[in-house]
């Protein structure tokens, strides 16, 4: 423990769980004395070991090498679920490289029977869809139910041509289309055929990762 702790560590935790939903990385030194308010890094760096020592957080070399091991909310019963960010074509979804880390969610989100993992949206090209949770929108969290199929209707993450899309899924004969729910007409159905994944179905959305950080109605 620091000889001048002020913080409680909860708060530090939380502070370190904020910036990667946020930002989809682990926060620097400098990044997180500015979010905690301490007056140097050098206290940040004494923080960080004592929630080392005392199996909170990992740590390697590097700016960002930092990972969390343990959920700030003590007390919740909660499950780890990777957060896969900006997923590169042709990468499979969930391949380790793809992992920016991991997020501990209430176990009744993310029941033990199946296999989950958290994704960033970008774009507005769901942002009238609605699931638990809200409206899928640009910057929000989607939690999905990996698995290889899924009935007519439901909001999929689909790998089409290597590149990953959130869209709701319709059957026609002999094709099946992807379609957008979007405020931006721009946006239009993808025609495919049985030459496309389906990487899960889109369970929850998580509004800003406000859920997680212990935001709500802020």
């Amino acid at each position: 423990m620091p000889k001048d702790k002020l913080l409680q560590k909860p708060a530090i935790l939380r502070a370190i769980r904020n910036w990667l939903v946020h930002h989809g990385v682990p926060p620097t030194i400098e990044e997180l004395r500015s979010n905690l308010g301490v007056g140097s890094t050098r206290t940040v760096l004494r923080y960080l070991k004592w929630l080392e020592s005392e199996g909170d957080i990992e740590r390697w070399s590097g700016s960002r090498g930092l990972r969390l091991l343990r959920d700030p909310e003590r007390g919740l019963q909660t499950v780890a679920v990777p957060l896969v960010g900006e997923v590169a074509a042709g990468t499979p979804i969930l391949a380790e490289e793809n992992r920016e880390a991991w997020i501990r969610l209430p176990k009744a989100d993310a029941p033990a029977s199946s296999k989950y993992f958290l994704l960033r949206i970008r774009g507005n090209s769901m942002n009238q869809a609605k699931v638990p949770g809200g409206t899928i929108e640009n910057g929000d969290l989607i939690l999905v139910r990996q698995q290889p199929t899924a009935e007519e209707n439901a909001i999929v993450l689909a790998l089409i041509d290597g590149e990953a899309t959130v869209k709701r899924l319709a059957n026609g004969p002999g094709y099946f289309l992807l379609k957008p729910e979007s405020s931006d007409p721009s946006y239009e159905p993808i025609l495919v055929d049985s030459d496309f994944q389906i990487q899960g179905v889109v369970i929850k959305v998580i509004k800003k990762g406000a859920e997680i950080l212990g935001l709500e109605g802020a």
